[in-house]
């Protein structure tokens, strides 16, 4: 019999015994105090950027997502971007192009603030490690249209399964319906929990997380 793999389970396992996932006290952007962080500055060396990406490409293989380019928003979602498309073509999943942004227009050279492939006329999947609001597609969204691509699908590595600000939906759903974007994930929070429900140090951090998510999980 052919095991068939659970990335977001190797995902969350990742992401706990190599300290991505940081326990303690931290205020979001949204002003809610949460007992965990995704630290993205974890992924510090090629073995763990390389990692990070190929999960990213794992997941696109497995959810069948149809797309063009590669878009990484800046900061973070740029080195997303590379590292998932080396790991595609590594992996023999297809060659394809990646396009990210300059925070500030360049005003001489080529000029614009878009550096890599065209996105004119193209179905981009953006990537980025978490998204907590909406703000991030919006601005994203307009990015792209403005260079004429459309932005068909946002892929991140964790969905902290919290409730929006607007609507009883959660954040990722409200997004996802705002600006007609499908989101995917490579990981919830919960698969976190789950993860470390097995392990026998977490046992605090569970609870702090289980009791954040009574107050803010969808």
């Amino acid at each position: 019999m052919i095991e068939i793999r659970n990335i977001s389970k190797e995902f969350a396992q990742f992401i706990v015994d190599d300290g991505i996932i940081k326990f303690g006290e931290f205020t979001l952007k949204s002003g809610r105090l949460s007992p965990y962080f995704f630290n993205f500055g974890s992924f510090n060396d090629s073995a763990m950027l390389a990692r990070l990406g190929s999960f990213y490409a794992d997941t696109i293989v497995k959810e069948k997502i149809e797309f063009d380019i590669i878009f990484g928003p800046a900061y973070k979602g740029i080195p997303i971007a590379l590292t998932t498309a080396l790991a595609l073509h590594n992996n023999e999943a297809g060659n394809v192009g990646f396009a990210f942004n300059r925070k500030l227009q360049k005003q001489y050279g080529e000029g614009g603030n878009i550096i890599g492939a065209s996105l004119a006329g193209k179905k981009i999947l953006a990537v980025d490690d978490v998204l907590t609001s909406g703000r991030t597609i919006k601005e994203t969204k307009q990015l792209v249209e403005n260079e004429g691509g459309i932005l068909t699908a946002f892929l991140v590595a964790l969905d902290r399964e919290e409730k929006g600000s607007e609507t009883a939906l959660s954040a990722l759903e409200e997004a996802s319906k705002a600006y007609n974007v499908k989101i995917y994930v490579v990981a919830r929070i919960t698969d976190v929990v789950a993860y470390m429900s097995d392990v026998a140090d977490k046992e605090q951090n569970v609870t702090k997380i289980k009791e954040y998510l009574n107050v803010y999980g969808k």
